[in-house]
């Protein structure tokens, strides 16, 4: 089996188990409390770094961010080996979940989607580097302004997603922290440990 393949079902096996939690989370009303990020306990329980994400507030919420993760992943899979694809999902996760506590803004947060934008902007850097940063190649560069532009707009209010109005207005920030953690997967993507120390 191709290591793209395997990339692929990766994405598809977290995508199922994000989708299937929100069932779970209906038999049991206190998981989404146990499990989501909450700045206030970030520290003492730091499964939230990594369960924040996976979790959801509602089958809608779930299933899109579900398709949204493997439709970049395969569009972006010839990049990735399966250890390098989850190095960039943990870096994302975690970054993400620091900026956002830094941030001090939004106390609460659950969802795929700013691992998908780091994973997506970790993805079209990687696309443009195999291109020697081209001039010739708009396409990434463009791609990478439109979806910074997207954050910004979400960010200053001027953009507003159906799917997310429950979660409040500061999903631009979380959107914002998964750029972050995107710009730093793209930089550690194949690096070695013993290159980061030297």
């Amino acid at each position: 089996m191709s290591e793209r393949i395997q990339v692929i079902i990766c994405s598809t096996i977290i995508a199922v188990i994000a989708i299937w939690l929100p069932f779970y989370q209906a038999e049991t009303s206190s998981l989404l409390d146990q499990y989501d990020y909450y700045a206030q306990v970030i520290w003492q329980e730091p499964w939230r770094f990594f369960t924040a994400h996976i979790f959801h507030l509602d089958t809608t919420h779930a299933v899109t961010n579900a398709i949204a993760l493997v439709i970049v992943t395969v569009f972006f899979a010839h990049h990735y080996t399966v250890r390098t694809w989850f190095n960039a999902v943990v870096v994302i996760m975690v970054i993400c979940t620091t900026v956002v506590w830094l941030l001090g803004t939004p106390e609460r947060f659950v969802g795929l989607s700013a691992l998908i934008h780091g994973l997506l902007l970790t993805s079209l850097l990687l696309e443009w580097s195999q291109q020697n940063y081209a001039r010739t190649d708009w396409l990434s560069p463009l791609v990478i302004g439109l979806l910074v532009l997207k954050v910004l707009l979400e960010m200053m209010g001027a953009m507003h997603s159906a799917i997310l109005l429950s979660a409040g207005s500061d999903y631009g920030y979380i959107h914002l922290a998964g750029l972050a953690g995107g710009i730093i997967a793209w930089r550690l993507h194949r690096k070695r440990l013993a290159s980061l120390t030297a």
